[in-house]
């Protein structure tokens, strides 16, 4: 049940259609709440090496925009400036990273020796066997700062710059994106393309293994930034006034040197969901 509850939360962080980055303004009708629930199927897929994807059949969402605060599932927000084009927004988020050690038996992993080598082969220490601490990497908050200009009818161009607020591991991240919705047979459609950063501090507490994590012996690495690049697409349908046909796929190029690391074992991975939704 935990694990259930814990996937619909990361799903819900990670794949609502107005949340992920900064908020899209023009699918927004003030002062209401929008709450709906969607039933198919969907899922993350881990790029931690060995690790679960998460997969859930049910995405709950919810979310409120008043004249100045909001918030749309995890995320909250409170306006300082909006006009038609342009908003600025004091902007509260998860950081994506710890989902993926927050809802998998990751620190059962290293424990059997399995962590990736620079050759691709893990060796064993000679010496004395150590205790190994579990690998446990904490959900961390960020809040900041987000903007948006609208550029040309539906199309938005966004950024975000955003802190770690509760002391996990300081660092932040500074988000770019290009997003434009459309009308396609009867249904509203949306693309999305993005930049993340993400700093060395944040990096290195989520992506490094310690001497004392791993059975292997690793080679000495030191991570530092990673700028990962994404694309989004969804597509939503009616099909009354309370029910619809969703889509929602979104898939991420990790950072070259990230992807490369003791810890991950994978170029990219995908996010998204597609089911019928009931809007209350």
């Amino acid at each position: 049940m935990k694990r259930l509850f814990g996937s619909m939360c990361c799903l819900a962080a990670s794949t609502a259609f107005a949340q992920d980055d900064v908020k899209q303004p023009q699918l927004i009708k003030k002062s209401t709440f929008h709450a709906s629930v969607t039933l198919g199927y969907g899922g993350i897929e881990n790029p931690v090496l060995d690790a679960d994807d998460v997969i859930s059949p049910i995405l709950p969402s919810l979310a409120y925009y008043g004249d100045s605060w909001y918030f749309d599932d995890f995320s909250i927000g409170y306006s300082l400036f909006e006009s038609e084009k342009f908003y600025i927004d004091l902007l509260g988020r998860f950081n994506d990273d710890g989902f993926f050690f927050e809802l998998d038996g990751v620190d059962k992993l290293y424990a059997t020796g399995v962590v990736r080598s620079s050759s691709g082969r893990p060796t064993i220490p000679s010496a004395s066997p150590i205790n190994l601490t579990p690998i446990e990497r904490n959900l961390s908050y960020m809040a900041g700062f987000s903007s948006a200009l609208n550029i040309y009818d539906d199309i938005w161009l966004s950024a975000a710059y955003v802190h770690d607020i509760t002391n996990v591991h300081n660092g932040y991240e500074i988000l770019f994106n290009g997003y434009q919705a459309f009308t396609l047979f009867s249904g509203i459609a949306g693309i999305e393309a993005g930049i993340n950063y993400k700093n060395e501090e944040l990096i290195d507490y989520y992506y490094t293994v310690s001497p004392t994590e791993s059975k292997t012996r690793l080679l000495s690495y030191n991570l530092e930034s990673a700028t990962n690049y994404y694309l989004k697409v969804s597509y939503e349908y009616p099909i009354s006034d309370n029910f619809s046909v969703d889509f929602k796929l979104k898939h991420t190029w990790l950072d070259s040197d990230l992807a490369n690391s003791h810890m991950i074992n994978k170029n990219g991975y995908f996010s998204g969901f597609t089911g019928i939704t009931y809007h209350f």
